[in-house]
């Protein structure tokens, strides 16, 4: 089949992401829009494979088995599978190793696009390719630019792509410090916006159309339940509440309708494209 597949490697993605962008590898300091990084890589591979998308493959880790807000933001995303596995981050290594065995043996795609650093995938690389599969590897720049020495599975891949500070800073960012809400400089109103618009991006996808009329119909009321989904949402990204600040509640909930507003408009698609 000609299709491709995109494994991500999540924890790989927060620490290597968050050492270029936000000079730290710490989740609690990083902002990661997974639409925002599932539509980058899509649009990567797309370019160099010219295929079709099968789906992307989240892989992550979890305590207790409980996604995290962001992880189940990441869940409800269009073609993606999220693979949380609990136990040490091997487990992640052996969850990829899994699906890509079993994606080549099964011809269900042609190309493979992983994002991993994980030495330990060097024998499924292999092993998929022996089958037939290409396997670019995507790996993330070193935060101070120096020459990186080739690793096994950098040197078993048919393509090596490199992200730079300029891709990651697409879905990137530092959250908000206390330090940066006592700034001159500091808009909160832009980090809550950003994250309602990803929140309207994530539920215009899974939405039916009668939600969507629905929705309209009630305007500009949002209904309680999305309302307070958005509301919750908007706070996992920012890390903070949204209790008694309604100029930042206002500043969502516009967010949120002028990204409604942008599918109207785009709607019905231009046939031509």
């Amino acid at each position: 089949m000609d299709r491709y597949a995109i494994f991500v490697d999540a924890e790989y993605l927060y620490t290597e992401g968050g050492m270029l962008c936000c000079n730290s590898p710490d989740r609690q300091e990083i902002l990661l829009y997974g639409l925002g990084a599932n539509d980058f890589l899509i649009g990567l591979a797309s370019d160099v494979s010219d295929l079709q998308p099968l789906r992307t493959y989240w892989y992550d880790t979890s305590r207790d088995g409980a996604p995290t807000p962001a992880q189940q933001l990441v869940a409800t995303l269009p073609n993606m599978k999220l693979r949380l596995q609990t136990g040490p981050q091997s487990a992640v290594g052996a969850a990829i190793s899994r699906d890509l065995s079993t994606l080549a043996g099964s011809r269900a795609i042609c190309d493979a696009f992983l994002l991993s650093a994980d030495e330990e995938l060097l024998d499924c690389v292999r092993e998929a390719q022996d089958q037939g599969l290409r396997v670019t590897l995507i790996s993330i720049a070193s935060r101070d630019e120096r020459p990186e020495v080739p690793g096994g599975l950098t040197n078993e891949a048919d393509e090596v792509i490199k992200l730079t500070k300029d891709d990651l800073s697409r879905f990137i960012r530092r959250r908000r410090t206390p330090d940066d809400a006592a700034s001159d400089t500091y808009d909160p109103v832009d980090s809550v916006a950003v994250a309602a618009t990803e929140f309207a991006e994530s539920w215009l996808y899974r939405a039916s159309d009668d939600e969507f009329d629905a929705l309209l119909d009630q305007r500009p009321r949002i209904p309680e339940s999305l309302d307070g989904d958005l509301l919750y949402a908007v706070e996992n990204v920012i890390g903070g509440s949204l209790r008694g600040q309604d100029r930042l509640r206002r500043a969502v909930r516009q967010a949120f309708w002028s990204r409604i507003d942008q599918e109207i408009q785009d709607w019905p698609p231009d046939e031509g494209r």
